[in-house]
């Protein structure tokens, strides 16, 4: 048998098997490209998603990052009124101590004015005073 006459006889035999295999394939790897496809697009909008997720999430932080901004000058601010007040504390505390030591001298002066007059302003020199006189 020749060759050109085995390809007469069973080629017709083994193209449609042939066809179908192909057929089957195609339809197989269609079907796999179309979960694929699938997949493709649900893993696209879970990224999407995760996209607005991290931006919102940035947009958070940066708010909070302005926010620990302010609360760090409002705490240089803070700090920096109470060293001026513990300042302003202590120059009073030194003008009390001032005034308690001025009280006390002229609570001094007083007294020894009032010692130093005492005998001349009592009743009893001023009746020796006016007998003297007469």
């Amino acid at each position: 048998m020749h060759i050109i006459n085995v390809k007469k006889r069973f080629l017709p035999l083994l193209l449609p098997p042939l066809l179908f295999l192909q057929a089957s394939c195609v339809c197989t790897a269609h079907k796999d490209l179309t979960a694929k496809s699938q997949e493709i697009a649900t893993i696209k909008q879970e990224l999407q998603i995760k996209e607005k997720t991290i931006a919102t999430l940035l947009d958070r932080l940066s708010l909070k990052d302005q926010e620990i901004g302010k609360i760090t000058d409002e705490l240089h601010t803070a700090q920096k009124t109470i060293e001026e007040l513990k300042s302003d504390i202590e120059k009073l505390r030194e003008v009390d101590v001032q005034m308690e030591e001025k009280k006390m001298e002229a609570d001094s002066r007083i007294e020894e004015a009032v010692a130093t007059s005492s005998p001349e302003g009592t009743p009893a020199s001023d009746l020796q005073n006016t007998e003297e006189q007469k």
